[in-house]
This record gives structure tokens, sequence and C-alpha cells, in this order.
């Protein structure tokens, strides 16, 4: 409460500064004009400011720089009362202090709010505004965009609707420790970056096939079926490391579910943006927050920061999707083309442990490639 009081009082300080520097602007815009004589279209280019603003302060010499006109008091906010800053404050208090939630921004405060009160929330930037104002909010540093805008050919070509209409990734998170248990923890990742949009995590017992399928048996049951699963190209996906050409068990499991499995750009992380990202939530938000007494408090409390997310995201479950009568089987892949090292002076990419020469005007570009094939059945590996 200290911290929410020495808060208030910085911003306090900082209106009261921004007011002295805004007066300070119109005196400047004024003197400009009745002492210096210059035009308004000079003072306008000089200073970079509005027409609005210029022709609002050189209406006289004796102008009141110190009028407010907002048509409302000073302190107070156009439309939202103080009950709205009330009841933020509570909500944000109550995600603070309760052990099942794990989000405390705008989105959390607007969830929370539309379960408790009939009337609609504030806009989201109207309750970041609120929360920055009572302290709640830190300032976080922008991030660089664009600096690999060229990388984003995957993204538009996935979801884009190239592949199908609905895209979600898997992915394995990095493994984690408990303390004074040796044998490491492993858990898998879902995601969904488009509307309905959600994340969901499963602790397995290993990386290997069948704790996979069984997590996707979990997910498929919980959420809505996809079109398309985006995954690496880890073998426990793709399947073996030496042979060519290849079906994995994955692959077989997915298409017999009329789902695409696609497999990302090796080495390339920003080709599994989304499910990457949520790893990364994992991590801040859930194993760097709690401790975990024992391995049935970390199943419980990984089932509330579930629950937790999907709140955050506001997911529902869409209606029970039909067969699709003309689905036809393919697996797809995403790779960046390489020159060859066996055949220098060629461009290449690996498809199943089979190597693929490619024209090396093309070396550095991303290409899809896909098996497909005309059989609605699928019989296993080969």
């Amino acid at each position: 409460m200290k911290k929410n009081g020495l808060n208030s009082e910085k911003k306090n300080t900082e209106k009261c500064n921004g007011q002295k520097k805004l007066i300070a602007k119109r005196q400047k815009v004024n003197y400009l004009y009745y002492q210096e004589h210059l035009s308004k279209r000079a003072i306008m280019n000089q200073e970079s400011m509005s027409s609005h603003f210029v022709v609002k302060w050189t209406q006289s010499p004796t102008q009141d720089m110190t009028e407010d006109h907002r048509g409302w008091e000073a302190g107070n906010r156009r439309k939202w009362t103080k009950e709205t800053e009330t009841r933020i404050r509570e909500i944000y208090q109550y995600l603070l202090k309760s052990d099942d939630e794990y989000f405390t921004g705008p989105t959390a405060v607007n969830q929370i709010w539309i379960h408790r009160y009939e009337e609609p929330p504030p806009p989201l930037r109207t309750i970041g505004r609120i929360m920055k104002d009572l302290g709640f909010s830190t300032q976080t540093k922008s991030k660089r965009k664009g600096a690999a805008k060229y990388l984003r050919y995957p993204e538009r070509t996935i979801y884009g609707g190239y592949f199908g209409k609905r895209v979600m990734e898997a992915d394995f998170i990095q493994r984690r420790y408990l303390q004074g248990r040796g044998q490491p923890l492993h858990f898998v990742g879902f995601s969904a970056k488009q509307s309905p949009k959600f994340r969901y995590y499963k602790r397995i017992h290993s990386l290997t096939v069948g704790c996979f399928l069984q997590a996707c048996d979990d997910f498929l049951e919980k959420f809505d079926r996809p079109d398309v699963l985006k995954l690496d190209n880890a073998a426990t996906f793709i399947g073996s490391t030496s042979g060519k050409r290849n079906i994995s068990k994955v692959m077989v499991y997915l298409l017999e579910r009329e789902i695409i499995p696609v497999f990302s750009v090796p080495r390339k992380p920003f080709s599994q943006g989304s499910i990457e990202g949520n790893n990364s939530v994992f991590s801040r938000f859930f194993w760097n927050r709690r401790h975990f007494e024992s391995l049935e408090d970390l199943d419980l409390q990984i089932g509330w920061f579930n629950a937790a997310s999907l709140r955050y995201s506001g997911y529902e479950k869409p209606g029970v999707k039909e067969d699709k009568k003309t689905f036809v089987p393919k697996v797809c892949f995403l790779r960046q083309i390489r020159e060859s090292e066996t055949y220098p002076g060629q461009g290449t990419i690996n498809v199943l442990n089979e190597e693929i020469l490619l024209p090396v005007e093309w070396i550095n570009y991303l290409l899809y490639c896909g098996m497909e094939s005309s059989n609605t059945k699928i019989n296993g590996p080969s």
C-alpha cells in the first residue's frame, strides 16, 4: 500500500509538471506572435505545432494561458466515475492475492469484470490507463519491430488459409527440475493464436511418441479439432532420423483425424512463433513465479494456470466439426534453401532425410513442399 501511495504521489507530480509545460508552450507561441512578430505559419514550422494550437493561443497579447476548456472538473475523468476506479482496484487486488490467478493486466481485469458485474466494462485501453494512474502498471521497454519482416512469409502462407482455416501449434517445453528430485520434468504445450485463442500445458512422463499422443488425446477432447497442427522437426514428431520418406506415428495419428501436419523450418524458431511465445509465458507467469511442494502440487497448479489462461483468452469451444468429405491426406514441410555440400553450386533442402536439389538462385528463400495422396485411408508407417 505504501508503494501505491508513492506511485500516486509521483503521478500527481508528473501531471503538475505536464500542466506547467503546456502553459509554457502557450506563452511561447503568444510571445513569438506578438513580440517577435513571427507569422503563424512560421511558428508552426519552427515549434512543430499544429495550426489549431497556434491559432488558439494567439488570440490576444493578454490571453489567459491557464484556462481549462475540458468541460469537466480537473482531477476527474470525463466519463468513468470513481466507482469504476474502485472496481478495477478491487479486481486487481483479487487477481494479485488469488492462488489460482496468474494474470493481472487489463485483459485479466476485463474478464473478471464481465463475470462480476452486469454493466459492460470500460475499453481495455481505459482499464490500462486507470491501472497506470493507480500505480498498478509498470512500463515495459518497447520491442523492435520489423527486424525480420521478410521472414513472415511462412506466417502469411500458413495462417492465410492456404493449409486450412484452423491452425494450432504444439511443442515440448524445455525440461525442468524440482528441488530434491533428480529426474527431469517434461511438459508439452499447445496453442492457437487466432480466434478462438488459447494456450494449454500438460506434464508428460517423457518425450516419447506415446506420451505425446496421450497429450494429443487430452488436448483434442478439451478443445476444437484444428485443420492444421504445426510441429517442429523433433524425432518424436517427424520420425526416423535416417530412413528416407518414412511416415511417423504422429503423422498417421493426425491424418487419421483429418488434421494436416506442417513441419516448421529447421533451426528457425520464428517459424514456430506462437508456441515459442507461449512457452515463454509458461516460464514467466508460471514456473518462475511459483513454488511447488510435490508433483501433486505441481499438477494442481498447472490446472489452475490452464484455467486462468483460458479465462484470459476468453476461449469457448466451438461446436463439433463434421468430417471432411474431400479430405486429402498430406504432410507439409517449410524449408529454407541452402547450398548443397554434396553438390556445390546447387541449392538444396532436406525432406524426410532425402536431399532435394534446387536452382542456386533460390538459396536462402523459404519454400513450402509436401507429400500428398489421393487415398483417404492411412495404413500406417511405411
